[in-house]
């Protein structure tokens, strides 16, 4: 592995601008913003062996999975962790798969599907501590690039930076929200996760990019939507790739359909031919990252700001789509920061970053906001999954919670797994 020099994504997270002088060319600009550096590998780094090691403590956490008392937190582009939740009190972690590049999973009849960077692997996970692959899909998501000579561009590093920035810049280009150094442009890797049929299925959360809808596993990255057959579901098959728009973040499927959460919108896909789900329509709204989850007549999507999506909202709109081709936004209710969310029998559950998790009463969706039932603090929450037992999980910066909903008016903490950072 190892970084190339020159090529350099900057993407503005604030912006001060201090002037020293009346004359332009004194313009001086503080900038805050993180620095994109370029990850490169062979293919033979990206396709080393999975394997099963011991476990390891939560660090740099991801997407959450929940499939027959196993809970499968993602450790971001390193692997799996494995948690035996027979007893949701006290939780165990038996181990770590190790899959680099993974973002997310899904779990169909004991096989794991799993992101490994370009390829998809479909794992045995019947003993999840002596998972074996079982059949690897080559190349079928989008990487960034390669330099010629054989590396690939799987990712883009972070590093924060504050520095003072001439006005007049020339090599500098405000595009959007994005700063492009030399002309630089990347896209976003892929990640994935949830869903099922015939073969026992598990649950994942709204963040999902992965899902599974009857014999298919559906897989979104920033402008297409992947349909691999899993009716031999040790040996999922690339049957379609369907145009889906821009800025594709997650996928909810929801009766027939498909909900898919953008950057500037949620698109809806008629999903009675799963092998080629077709466009329905887009509910457009304000640039930001967005989330969906379903019930009944309406789609709840959550807008945030602070994130790549450059978005400047943070609110949940409600969305009508009793007409599938003709979405409308019923109400919009302001948010401190929301990012997952997850609907149990009248239950809302929203999670608010570094403010907890909320729960709403809607039983009357229109007056959400004056049913706030409960409101959890002091953790940062990312993506809840609800179950039909009334149990909670929520993943977030500082570890895996687990609360009792079974009166959504008074949460009650179940277990905690903590993060802990190096």
């Amino acid at each position: 592995m190892n970084a190339r020099n020159g090529l350099i994504l900057l993407l503005l997270i604030s912006l001060g601008f201090v002037f020293q002088g009346c004359d332009k060319d004194d313009c001086v600009a503080e900038v805050t913003y993180v620095q994109y550096i370029p990850v490169w590998m062979t293919p033979e780094d990206v396709r080393q062996p999975v394997e099963v090691e011991a476990p390891r403590p939560l660090g740099n956490t991801g997407k959450i999975y929940y499939y027959q008392n196993y809970i499968l937190v993602n450790e971001i582009r390193e692997g799996i962790h494995v948690i035996d939740n027979s007893n949701p009190a006290s939780p165990s972690n038996l181990g770590f798969i190790k899959i680099l590049g993974n973002v997310d999973m899904a779990v169909k009849g004991n096989i794991l599907y799993a992101d490994n960077f370009m390829d998809l692997l479909a794992i045995d996970f019947t003993d999840p501590m002596n998972a074996i692959l079982v059949k690897r899909v080559e190349e079928v998501f989008p990487l960034n690039g390669n330099d010629g000579e054989g590396n690939w561009l799987v990712y883009y590093d972070q590093k924060l930076i504050t520095e003072d920035m001439d006005c007049n810049r020339q090599n500098v280009l405000w595009n959007g929200g994005f700063w492009l150094d030399n002309g630089v442009f990347a896209t976003a890797e892929a990640n994935a996760q949830t869903g099922g049929a015939n073969a026992p299925a598990g649950v994942g959360g709204s963040m999902a990019r992965f899902t599974l809808y009857d014999n298919y596993l559906y897989a979104v990255d920033q402008s297409n939507l992947r349909v691999f057959s899993v009716a031999d579901i040790a040996c999922p098959n690339l049957v379609s790739t369907v145009n889906a728009g821009w800025g594709i973040e997650t996928i909810f499927p929801y009766g027939e359909n498909l909900f898919l959460g953008s950057e500037s919108g949620m698109f809806i896909f008629d999903n009675s031919d799963p092998a080629n789900p077709t466009y329905l329509s887009v509910f457009r709204h304000a640039t930001a990252c967005d989330p969906v989850f379903v019930k009944d007549n309406y789609a709840y999507v959550t807008l945030r700001d602070g994130t790549f999506c450059q978005g400047f909202s943070n609110q949940l709109d409600l969305v009508d789509i009793t007409s599938l081709t003709n979405p409308s936004l019923v109400e919009t209710f302001p948010m401190h920061n929301p990012h997952g969310l997850s609907i149990l029998d009248n239950s809302l559950f929203v999670c608010e970053g570094d403010e907890g998790l909320k729960a709403f009463d809607i039983a009357d969706p229109l007056i959400l906001d004056e049913k706030l039932t409960d409101h959890i603090k002091g953790f940062h929450a990312f993506d809840v999954i609800a179950l039909p037992n009334g149990l909670l999980m929520i993943i977030g910066e500082d570890g895996l919670y687990q609360y009792d909903a079974s009166n959504p008016d008074d949460l009650q903490e179940v277990s905690v797994i903590p993060v802990l950072r190096s």
